[in-house]
């Protein structure tokens, strides 16, 4: 059973109300300073722009500002973790998306997804501008799914098999635990937003991943523990 204080809660609405007024004012105060404290050398190297992501940040409702940081904080701690360097240069748009979405997104699942793209954009500053616009239509079923037919695709490819990690009878694969057992070979609505978010195709007898879906699979996928 969670906390009061912690932010595995179910709306943003009961995230404010869960915690005493005086805890709470200092838990934005926190985040805040988490935030201003992890972004300010991405700040000092990207001049005007940079500062427009504490611009964004600072329009951001108290409880949406607790998630964002928080986000924030988990993909640096991923990349501190892992000892990897960061670029020290963000692409802006795909930083800000990323931070702004977030600060909406309260399902453990998705969060963990989007620190997982927040990392991978302070150590590469590759991430695709699109792919902040992906995550961000997908729910926590529409990962499931698509984690188990990467997972079907495992001895395809060496390198996209190394990028998600090992496997076993439950695995663990783009922050999601799953278990092995089919979850449908039909057709689905899942299926189909896959399909139109050109994440995945119908080959053969089938689905399989696109060029697409690998390609965000390894960036959400979290490679930084």
């Amino acid at each position: 059973m969670p906390e009061e204080n912690s932010l595995d809660l179910v709306g943003i609405g009961k995230l404010a109300k869960a915690v005493p007024q005086k805890a709470w004012v200092q838990l934005v105060d926190t985040a805040c300073r988490t935030f201003r404290e992890i972004v300010a050398p991405i700040t000092s190297l990207t001049g005007g722009f940079g500062r427009l992501i504490e611009a964004k940040f600072d329009r951001l409702v108290d409880a949406e500002k607790v998630l964002a940081a928080e986000a924030v904080k988990k993909a640096h701690d991923k990349v501190v973790r892992s000892g990897k360097a960061t670029s020290g240069k963000v692409k802006i748009n795909v930083f800000i998306a990323a931070v702004e979405e977030s600060a909406l997104e309260t399902d453990p699942v998705m969060r963990e997804l989007w620190a997982n793209l927040l990392a991978q954009e302070m150590v590469t500053a590759q991430v695709h501008p699109e792919f902040p616009k992906i995550l961000s239509r997908l729910s926590a079923a529409d990962a499931q799914l698509l984690a188990q037919i990467a997972e079907r695709e495992k001895d395809k490819s060496t390198a996209f098999r190394n990028a998600i990690g090992s496997l076993s009878t439950n695995i663990s694969l783009l922050g999601i635990s799953i278990n092995l057992t089919e979850l449908g070979r039909n057709a689905t609505y899942i299926h189909e937003h896959l399909v139109g978010l050109g994440l995945i195709k119908h080959a053969g007898a089938q689905w399989t991943l696109t060029l697409t879906g690998k390609a965000f699979i390894q960036t959400v996928s979290d490679s930084f523990e």
